[in-house]
């Protein structure tokens, strides 16, 4: 029986668990259940604080998703993201990449020089990007304080530039309406987004994502769900 791609679970959900921003905002800190049907396969927190460096406004998101249980055993996924944001402009100035899967280590440092459009990765060199381009740590901060997803129409696409392991695409993702969501913080009105632009062969093409962010100020991460071909896998917020 073919298992699930794990790595593949937690690279996606990173982009979702970044749900946050700074307008003003408190410090915040969002936990997250990963699931599959109903054992629970992992867990994410993410948390955003408030800085100064050299005397300027900045953003510290951190980010970490894990395996447990009889998925640590199966997986062991340990994966830590961080950006430093502009608190002004909410694009990245700074990130850093550290996985542990199983056997697999990957760790990096990128540098975002947005005035240039170009990223610099400790890696492999400079890229010349797309303008406005976001990490994963920071492409949902930006989104929700950009208007990007106010007074949306049905189908219509949200895009964003988004950098991930030295290559950039174009995020694009579609807003098909609202729904009621219930969680273990109670009921929800959200906005629910499929991504256009999820592929890999362990994903159902006809619905491979859906994500659903509260339809209030907070703009709460409440939902995702990933559907693969021999199954489904739950990512719920369970505590803010």
């Amino acid at each position: 029986m073919r298992r699930i791609n794990f790595k593949s679970i937690m690279v996606i959900a990173c982009c979702f668990f970044s749900l946050n921003a700074f307008a003003q905002l408190p410090d915040e800190h969002f936990s997250f259940d990963l699931k599959f049907g109903f054992l629970k396969g992992g867990e994410a927190t993410f948390t955003a604080r408030n800085t100064l460096i050299n005397d300027t406004a900045k953003i510290r998101v951190q980010l970490h998703a894990y395996t447990t249980g009889f998925a640590q055993m199966l997986y062991g996924v340990d994966d830590r993201f961080e950006s430093t944001m502009c608190a002004e402009s909410l694009l990245p100035n700074y990130s850093s990449k550290n996985l542990r899967e199983q056997n697999y280590r990957f760790n990096n440092k990128v540098y975002f020089n947005h005035s240039e459009q170009r990223v610099y990765s400790e890696r492999s060199g400079w890229y010349n990007v797309e303008e406005g381009i976001c990490d994963v740590s920071s492409m949902i901060y930006n989104l929700r304080h950009s208007g990007k997803i106010e007074n949306l129409r049905k189908g219509q696409i949200v895009e964003v530039p988004f950098w991930d392991t030295d290559e950039w695409y174009m995020l694009r993702m579609q807003y098909t309406g609202n729904e009621i969501v219930k969680t273990a913080l109670g009921r929800f009105e959200c906005l629910r987004f499929e991504p256009l632009s999820v592929s890999g062969r362990f994903f159902n093409k006809k619905n491979p994502m859906n994500v659903w962010i509260t339809n209030d100020s907070r703009r709460l991460p409440v939902l995702m769900e990933l559907n693969f071909t021999i199954g489904s896998v739950r990512c719920e917020l369970n505590k803010t």
